[in-house]
């Protein structure tokens, strides 16, 4: 038939390979009409015998029967032409739906899990091949059972899942992120004629699993993922892969009862043992990564109790000692008898430390064994806090333009405060009277060499009289090359000309703030009256500063805050400078500036140096709230403390490491701002800065550090945390010959607390929602029976193509044209009209 449509003229290429080809008359008449189309027919055939019946007789009749048999011809031609016949070509096409593999990539996926419980241990036994004992000796972790059932070892499983539909692998924790499926498909139709055909007229790959599983997210949300599932209209069943702990807000059972609305039935494989596991473990380990010689400190941690019941546990605080060419030590330094709750949770454990000697330390927890104790290498954290003792004494030069509640109230403060050495400059202090402070000075420090005997500056509303520029630019090279640290608060009376005075403007170069036009401001504010407290409006984020840090717990830390009193006056800033930290700020909206609310508390940077940002009055208020002042000492000695260690970190001047945060859970994101210098103090200018990042299991990787556009010397590095324990980045920098010098930093990363609070399989739990779903629960030593079991939604799909006329032809002309010309020239021949 193909050389035949050809042969007509017929474009064979527009019928697709491999349809059904059929013939057809597209205008054939139908029911009554065929009997009306009869007699038409039949009529044309008389009309026309008659016609040559009565020619003259001067043709013979053997030439009128020729002519009346060549117009039939022609009359059979128009009625071909009227019935139009057409070619139709009939495609198939498979439709293939999609089959959702949830993965749980959670924390709590991670557990090696004790097998007590019969039935689990017998089933993961069975599924690795391995004796009840061998898993209960090797204790294989969640994910490593998962990735052996549907990894590269189960790769005909995962075979027989996909001739049930394309594969669309979604793993997901607290969130859902789309993996690589092992087919190399995905979840978007495919277009026609193409399932199926992957492997036609090539050879037929080899089947492979899916990508291997890795867990490390900070929770489960189930719920989530199957919705993400269900956004792909042609699901026709999902597969969970997870341990059953949904410890999302997300209604679960809802997210269920959708999919079985939609038809979808949930299938899930459950990992992990049911049984409740006899076991104590410590973990979230936590300290300061430096604190001061002679001055307590807390080590914090998270003791987890499981089936033990009450009753007390001895808990010790230890040091871990490495002497020079010796073995490590251990040295306890503190005992609890800790009380467990008794349906087991997690206790708080704080431990309160004063270190004798400065340098670096490493401090652990550790809870003593009980009587059938699952698990005892998880009685104290894989890897010790790392803590810098610090030793040197904090020299603070405190200038104030006039003896201020502020003053007078920090004055005592400091100068009871054993680990800083206060120098006080009162600028109207009576000439010969003795200045304040541990070590008094008869002058105000105009010198590099006096000046950078300090560490802290502290200004507290100075009069501009006794500065000059010459004072100003010593002050910024203070702070930009001496890594001294720079606080700055302004007041009613003198800030207005400090920071409009020709001498002394430069100050404002040195604060974290912008400060816009200060002389038509300060009009403004001098004007205004301030009898009305605003609350202090605290930067949520920013509860972890060790500026702001009152408690361990940053919602506790918050929450006093709220308490403290707030201000009256402050002075007005416009908007903190980029990359400065806003710690606190106005709570009156009508003080704000292109929704940017006013700054009142701003850490910074100058160099190498910190800054620091106060701009109202009043802290002395705060000493009515707490025990002995305690909040108003807290504020005033951590800020001290913050501003010092700029000068205490390793590396000193040429440069400093920091995070957002100290703590991080596993997990989360950990961006890194590092500010380095050359030898010569300039800012450090390359495209990259490589840096080590230590792990707890002894392990090192890479960080690459980013310069930040627009800011020279600052570069940035953002990484994942996946391991429990202390962390440490460093970047090394060329020294004078052949010495480096190394920059560093420390953070810790815990646990998620959701992820660690109920870790067994909810097998109950999963085996009943996947009934509600018309789905059904599997052990993993049934999931060979996974794929029969999942509904057979392929589905053949025909199309028909619109009618392709063949009449519309060459050789149809050709016929017509031949009979024609051949009955005209009979007809001349016998002298016919």
């Amino acid at each position: 038939m193909n050389n035949l449509l050809q042969w007509i003229g017929f474009d064979g290429d527009s019928i697709p390979e491999g349809a059904e080809v059929s013939f057809r008359f597209a205008n054939l008449p139908e029911s009554w009409g065929v009997f009306v189309f009869a007699a038409a027919v039949a009529l044309v055939v008389w009309f026309v015998l008659r016609i040559y019946r009565r020619e003259n007789d001067s043709c013979p009749p053997a030439a009128k029967h020729f002519l009346a048999a060549l117009r039939l011809g022609v009359c059979a031609a128009l009625l071909f032409v009227f019935l139009e016949p057409s070619l139709r070509y009939t495609k198939s096409r498979l439709q293939r739906p999609v089959v959702a593999v949830l993965r749980d990539t959670s924390e709590s996926m991670n557990t090696a899990d004790r097998y007590v419980d019969e039935r689990a241990a017998g089933s993961a036994a069975r599924a690795l091949g391995e004796t009840v004992e061998g898993v209960r000796g090797k204790r294989p972790t969640r994910v490593e059972l998962a990735n052996h059932l549907f990894g590269e070892s189960g790769a005909a499983l995962v075979e027989q899942l996909s001739d049930k539909g394309r594969l669309r692998v979604l793993d997901f924790a607290d969130r859902v992120v789309e993996a690589d499926s092992p087919t190399g498909e995905s979840g978007e139709p495919a277009p026609d004629g193409a399932a199926g055909d992957a492997a036609e007229g090539g050879d037929e790959l080899p089947p492979r699993g899916l990508v291997p599983l890795q867990a490390g997210g900070s929770g489960t949300d189930i719920a989530r993922a199957l919705r993400e599932a269900l956004t792909e209209k042609l699901t026709s069943a999902i597969v969970v892969l997870t341990d059953g702990q949904h410890n999302s807000t997300a209604d679960l059972e809802a997210a269920v009862e959708e999919a079985r609305a939609r038809n979808v039935p949930v299938f899930f494989v459950g990992f992990g043992d049911p049984d409740r596991p006899r076991n104590l473990s410590v973990s979230n380990l936590y300290a300061d990564p430096q604190v001061w010689n002679q001055d307590p400190f807390q080590i914090q941690a998270v003791l987890r109790a499981e089936g033990v019941g009450g009753g007390p546990v001895k808990v010790e605080l230890v040091e871990i000692k490495e002497p020079e060419g010796g073995e490590p030590a251990e040295e306890v330094l503190d005992t609890k008898l800790v009380p467990l709750p008794e349906e087991g949770g997690q206790v708080r454990l704080d431990f309160s430390h004063t270190p004798k000697v400065a340098g670096a330390k490493r401090y652990t927890v550790r809870a003593s064994e009980i009587e059938g104790e699952a698990n005892t290498d998880d009685n104290q954290p894989s890897a010790p806090a790392r803590v810098q003792v610090l030793d040197d004494n904090a020299r603070v030069l405190m200038v104030s333009g006039g003896p201020s509640w502020e003053y007078r109230a920090l004055t005592r403060l400091l100068t009871r405060e054993k680990m800083i050495n206060l120098s006080c400059w009162l600028q109207s202090l009576d000439s010969g009277r003795l200045q304040q402070g541990n070590t008094p000075i008869d002058v105000l420090p105009a010198t590099r060499e006096d000046l950078f005997q300090y560490d802290v500056v502290v200004l507290l509303d100075p009069d501009p009289l006794e500065f000059d520029e010459e004072s100003i630019e010593l002050l910024k090279a203070f702070v930009r090359e001496h890594s001294g640290g720079l606080l700055y608060m302004p007041g009613p009376v003198f800030s207005g000309r400090f920071l409009t005075s020709s001498q002394t403007s430069g100050i404002k170069e040195l604060l974290p703030v912008q400060l816009g036009d200060v002389g038509s401001m300060e009009v403004n504010s001098l004007l205004s009256t301030n009898n009305r407290e605003w609350p202090l409006a605290i930067v949520p984020s920013n509860t972890d500063q060790p500026i702001m840090r009152f408690f361990s717990d940053a919602q506790q830390t918050l929450l006093q805050w709220k308490k403290l009193p707030g201000t009256y006056w402050s002075f007005p800033a416009l908007a903190p400078k980029p990359a400065a930290r806003v710690l606190i700020e106005h709570s009156d909206p009508t003080l704000r500036r292109r929704e940017v609310a006013r700054p009142l508390l701003v850490t910074g940077h100058f160099g190498s140096g910190r800054t620091t940002y106060l701009g109202f009055d009043g802290t002395w208020r705060w000493r009515t709230k707490g025990l002995d002042a305690e909040f108003f000492k807290r504020f005033w000695i951590q800020t001290t403390r913050y501003l010092v260690e700029g000068r205490s970190l390793a590396g000193k001047r040429r440069g400093v490491i920091e995070t957002e945060q100290f703590r991080y859970q596993v997990g989360d994101r950990v961006r890194m701002t590092a500010r380095l210098k050359q030898q010569n103090f300039e800012p450090l200018a390359a495209e990259e800065v490589k840096g080590a990042l230590s792990l707890p299991d002894g392990g090192t990787s890479d960080v690459a550090f980013r310069p930040v556009a627009g800011q020279p010397g600052v570069y940035e590095a953002v990484f994942a945390t996946s391991l429990q324990g202390a962390h440490r980045v460093a970047v090394s920098l060329q020294g004078e010959g052949a010495e480096g010098i190394e920059i560093a930093a420390d953070f810790a990363v815990t646990l998620p607390v959701k992820e660690i609070q109920q870790a067994w399989l909810d097998r109950d739990r999963l085996s009943e929602l996947a009934l509600v779903s018309g789905g059904a629960y599997f052990d993993p030593d049934g999931v060979d029976a996974l794929p029969d079991a999942l509904p057979d939604r392929i589905r053949s799909l025909t199309s028909e193509s619109p009618p392709l006329p063949v009449w519309d032809n060459r050789l149809l002309l050709w016929l017509l044209a031949g009979l024609l010309t051949l009955e005209w020239a009979f007809r001349k021949k016998f002298k016919l009209l």
